[in-house]
């Protein structure tokens, strides 16, 4: 090239002096794929046929089946890990299915609660029936403490002369008793106050589900002020062990002999990388990291027609498998007491010799990475949980496989894929949230390409126009810096008559890449 050839700084082209932009990553962390091995044998043919049928990974049926059977199971029995000491894990679980809209995460869980919604309205028309059988006890109660109140008062009147006059009065009163509401029998409930909830968890000690659609909105809710005493009720359900009381000028002192939670949810990816920041950031206490379960699976690549009907043997089997939960025989089981426990403790099971010496040997790979971590890390705070989760599993799966006696190895190799498994679904999200890998940033990307936002624009005009994915300011500005980072768009400030506003100017570069 001559001198003469050589471009001047005027003869520049407005996006050269730009960077190139940094292509946006499309892919999420992979995941380990859902094994049906994972599932105890009953269940596996109907979660396989379920999901098949419906075109949704079968992560969508199968982690609320297991959630499903371990609210059944709930505090009746625990796994105690260690060979001699008293630490006990009871069989609740927590768990999510993270999904884009309109991926049929809803459907699928209808269906995998199917067995649970069954027992629940059959445990619903029996205590109707036993209120009503109650009427006719309450209204003899009645008549028989009025009889007793007159008894008293004749005893009352001769006091002066008889003695024993206010002891026969006392025990004409306590002679009638008021015969007791029976507590109703309850699998799950949808939304229900921390009263409310403190009720149902006292008439069902051995656990009860919160099935929550949209899980975020109901732990945003629990951000309240009002709303504390549920969120700490919630969370010590968790562990399934331990009781809670409730102290209130008005309604006094409640005692709920245990509090047993199962819970489960769906959410969206940008609602749950954002909720995580925002939860990390301003409460840190350990909420987040209680949904072990938590799974993020690839979307099937197509759609397939599967308009048949229902495999009945495998759902036949599946249904025999919650029958038998329900009815769960603790001696045929091989369910173990402590004496030296107090009492109200659970019964229990321990490994096999077998599945302990490999317990004993992945518990210990576990600690040193959770000790090699800071204890900020929020990660730190997620894998510490698997010490307890991995046995829980454990005892689901040989429980729910008809299993008796010590859990066995075979029960064991289930949940450790099962760890393994959830470990890289939640490093999935954890990684998602740092780098706010969401749709968001591409469905942003998207109207910068197709001109919708024009060359400069502010935050307020990306999410006024409520375009799907793009309305929640917060996950706006999340992308929009993101964007800058990749060097997409350029940020400066404009003095204006009130407050300085952000205005965003889109890289030349990018419309030239993509055109060309």
């Amino acid at each position: 090239m001559t001198l003469a050839q050589t471009p001047t700084v005027e003869a520049l082209r407005p996006e050269d002096i730009w960077p190139d932009p940094i292509p946006l990553s499309s892919t999420l962390l992979p995941v380990k794929a859902f094994e049906p091995n994972m599932l105890p044998s009953r269940l596996r043919g109907w979660v396989i046929d379920v999901a098949q049928k419906m075109n949704v990974p079968i992560e969508f049926v199968g982690v609320p089946a297991m959630i499903a059977v371990a609210t059944l199971i709930g505090r009746r029995v625990g796994i105690k890990p260690e060979v001699h000491s008293d630490w006990t894990e009871a069989a609740n679980l927590w768990g999510a299915i993270i999904g884009p809209p309109g991926t049929l995460k809803s459907p699928a869980v209808r269906e995998a609660f199917s067995a649970i919604r069954a027992l629940e309205k059959k445990v619903a028309a029996e205590h109707e029936a036993a209120m009503e059988q109650l009427k006719p006890e309450q209204m003899l109660y009645e008549l028989e403490a009025a009889q007793a109140k007159s008894a008293a008062k004749r005893f009352i009147k001769a006091a002066a002369e008889d003695p024993f006059a206010r002891a026969d009065a006392l025990e004409a009163l306590s002679s009638v008793e008021e015969p007791k509401e029976p507590l109703p029998k309850r699998y799950v409930t949808n939304d229900a106050t921390p009263e409310k909830l403190g009720e149902l968890c006292r008439g069902n000690p051995d656990g009860l589900l919160i099935h929550r659609d949209e899980l975020l909105t109901m732990f945003t809710e629990l951000e309240r002020e009002e709303r504390a005493a549920g969120r700490g009720m919630i969370m010590s359900g968790w562990t399934g062990l331990d009781g809670y009381t409730v102290d209130r000028i008005g309604r006094g002192t409640v005692r709920i002999d245990a509090v047993n939670l199962s819970l489960f949810g769906t959410a969206q990816p940008n609602r749950l990388t954002a909720y995580m920041r925002n939860s990390f950031a301003l409460h840190d206490d350990g909420l987040v990291q209680r949904i072990q379960l938590l799974v993020w699976p690839d979307m099937p690549d197509g759609w397939v027609k599967n308009d048949r009907p229902l495999d009945d043997v495998a759902r036949a089997a599946a249904m025999a498998c919650f029958d038998d939960l329900v009815s769960l025989d603790l001696a045929k089981l091989g369910a173990q007491v402590s004496p030296y426990e107090a009492s109200g403790a659970i019964p229990f099971l321990r490994f096999a010799p077998a599945a302990q010496a490999e317990f004993d040997l992945w518990r210990e790979t576990l600690e040193n990475r959770i000790t090699a971590l800071t204890p900020s890390d929020p990660w730190r705070g997620h894998i510490s949980k698997y010490r307890g989760l991995a046995p829980r599993l454990a005892l689901i799966c040989h429980v729910a496989g008809g299993g008796t006696g010590p859990v066995s190895t075979a029960a064991w190799d289930m949940a450790e894929y099962w760890i393994g498994y959830l470990e890289s679904h939640a490093l999935r999200a954890y990684d998602a949230m740092r780098t706010d890998n969401t749709d968001t940033a591409q469905r942003l990307a998207a109207k910068i390409i197709e001109g919708a936002l024009g060359q400069r624009f502010t935050a307020r005009d990306v999410y006024r126009p409520q375009w799907s994915g793009l309305k929640r300011p917060d996950d706006v500005g999340a992308a929009l810096r993101l964007l800058v980072d990749y060097d997409w768009l350029s940020v400066g400030r404009v003095v204006t008559a009130g407050k300085p506003k952000e205005v965003f100017t889109v890289n030349p570069k990018v419309q030239i890449t993509t055109l060309h």
